[in-house]
């Protein structure tokens, strides 16, 4: 098994938090003020808007942050937000799922959409899906895809990439607001004006099968055919463990408002450190190839 696709890495929502226990201190705020007020979570903008969100934000982003970056700070808090109310579901893809995923998908009209949950992220194979930074920067590694659909009708996508063991941070683009009810289309058109969806003109790309994602349209491609693989083969998704063993009674306890503490498996042979990418402390699905696909 490719050291990529050993485990989950740690993922956007955990290094997104300033300190333990950030989101059961914050979180359930954002949601009393929404409900006191009649306001609405289902949006970037009207999560937004909230008071109680704005504090969040303080806390999680630089003080001299540039306005782009608060935007994207924000929309990152809003998908952390939904990813902690619905419990982190973690999927980790193995390599052969996205290859599977990258030539393969849906026709047109033959998938009525349906999503694992709603919200999630999505972590694909390290650096097997590239994508290009600003001028004269080099290309970025996806790390993941998060989604979050809280009314069941529209989901909103956010990338996640250059997580990184040579320097803090990441880096997030967020994409619209789409109806869940187009989803078959997305997962099946052409993206590119030009050239084949997902192909990658990188050096080496070739030999070592790599990817790429030009553009936020093959980004949506891309997580409506994992969720379409994962409703037509829905036993595909295998239980995953915690490599990071944590303390039920709240030390790094990371799970979502009501959830029962996980029972943490420790992995002690699974790569980490200086051998591999750090593990996540969140228990994951791993989404393995169906037989025969």
């Amino acid at each position: 098994m490719p050291i990529h696709d050993a485990h989950a890495r740690v993922t956007p929502f955990e290094l997104l938090l300033p300190e333990e226990g950030f989101p059961q201190k914050r979180f359930p705020l954002i949601r009393e003020e929404a409900e006191g007020r009649g306001g609405s979570l289902d949006t970037p903008e009207s999560f937004l808007l909230l008071s109680e969100t704005a504090v969040a934000l303080r806390e999680i982003r630089e003080e001299d942050d540039a306005p782009e970056r608060v935007q994207q700070h924000g929309a990152l808090l809003f998908q952390a937000f939904h990813f902690w109310e619905e419990g982190h579901p973690l999927l980790l893809l193995d390599t052969a799922v996205v290859r599977y995923l990258v030539g393969n998908g849906p026709e047109e009209g033959e998938w009525s959409p349906s999503l694992p949950g709603k919200a999630g992220y999505i972590q694909l194979p390290q650096h097997l899906v590239w994508a290009l930074s600003a001028a004269g920067e080099p290309p970025e590694s996806l790390d993941g895809i998060f989604w979050a659909a809280p009314d069941g009708e529209n989901v909103t996508l956010l990338i996640v990439m250059g997580i990184r063991k040579d320097r803090p941070g990441l880096a997030v683009v967020p994409l619209p607001t789409l109806p869940l009810g187009a989803a078959a289309h997305w997962a099946s058109m052409a993206a590119r004006a030009e050239g084949e969806d997902f192909s990658s003109s990188l050096p080496g790309a070739e030999m070592e099968g790599l990817y790429a994602i030009e553009s936020g349209g093959e980004a949506v491609k891309l997580a409506m055919r994992v969720f379409w693989y994962l409703d037509v083969f829905p036993g595909r998704a295998a239980e995953g463990v915690v490599l990071e063993a944590f303390e039920a009674s709240g030390e790094g306890d990371v799970r979502g408002q009501g959830e029962a503490p996980v029972e943490a498996t420790a992995a002690p042979d699974a790569p980490g450190g200086d051998a591999g990418p750090r593990p996540s402390r969140l228990p994951y699905r791993r989404v393995v190839l169906e037989e025969g696909s």
